[in-house]
């Protein structure tokens, strides 16, 4: 606890990220990774072998840009900063634990931002007592096009802590508005990562299920009600197995991985 306490005041970051809780579940999913390393493992293993595997399709050289870099536990750097002239690795905030670890590489850069564009739009609003926003747009990034883009298990993840702001601080909102804010996020990101790189993959997880001895006892979907299509990887992640979120159950993530957003997002159209 002494550790995670003094992480969580020294770590730099946006008001924002305070503010929305960003900065509270990055300490906590380092300390629960410590403690569930070995549970992990494979998951992290399958995460690295997507990610060698789809900058495989890409040309080296030119620039790669790493979405949801978080603690670089689920992210090959070796391997991409091989392959990149330059890797821009994007979160809404970095720990001192990656800034030292990649103080040395001069080929990797760290940019803080959000990268919904929600963030403020949403604290405006309830600070206002306003509406849910539903018309914020993702940042754009300064620079040389990306050759590529890499968007690391946030796809499900950008809505839940800002839904959990607003079950805080305005919660009449309806299920209906607060769907229609979630599904603004995800569809923007989607659209956002096929806009700033030639070529963009993403994993994300895609189902949650609770497991009693082994049997599955429930499963709850992960995208927000997007129909994605089937996934060109796909694994298991035992997250939190008992007791680490449930003294009974265990708690394991569907994972997917893409190769191609492009093929993602033509596949959400309309007919």
């Amino acid at each position: 606890m002494l550790r995670e306490a003094i992480e969580y005041l020294t770590t730099p970051c946006h008001p924002l990220a305070r503010r929305f809780g960003y900065l509270a579940e990055m300490v906590a999913l380092g300390a629960r990774y410590r403690r569930q390393r070995r549970a992990w493992a494979p998951h992290v293993a399958a995460c690295h072998r997507f990610v060698e595997q789809a900058i495989q399709r890409v040309e080296p050289g030119g620039r790669a840009l790493v979405v949801g870099s978080g603690l670089l536990i689920e992210v090959p750097l070796e391997p991409l900063t091989a392959r990149f002239d330059q890797v821009v690795l994007v979160d809404i905030l970095h720990s001192r634990a990656v800034r030292r670890r990649v103080a040395g590489l001069p080929n990797v850069r760290l940019l803080e931002l959000d990268v919904s564009g929600a963030l403020a739009p949403l604290a405006m609003a309830l600070d206002r007592g306003a509406p849910v926003p539903t018309g914020f747009v993702p940042p754009t990034i300064d620079g040389e096009p990306f050759r590529f883009a890499l968007s690391c298990n946030l796809l499900s993840q950008l809505p839940l802590l800002p839904l959990d702001a607003v079950e805080r601080r305005a919660p009449h909102t309806t299920e209906a508005e607060r769907l229609a804010f979630a599904r603004t996020m995800v569809q923007g990101h989607l659209g956002w990562l096929t806009g700033i790189a030639g070529r963009a993959a993403l994993y994300t997880d895609v189902d949650s299920s609770w497991l009693h001895r082994g049997t599955v006892t429930e499963v709850e979907e992960s995208t927000w009600g997007l129909s994605l299509p089937a996934p060109d990887m796909s694994w298991l992640w035992d997250i939190a197995p008992a007791p680490e979120q449930d003294r009974r159950h265990d708690l394991r993530h569907s994972v997917g991985g893409w190769f191609d957003v492009h093929a993602v997002t033509s596949a959400l159209q309309p007919c």
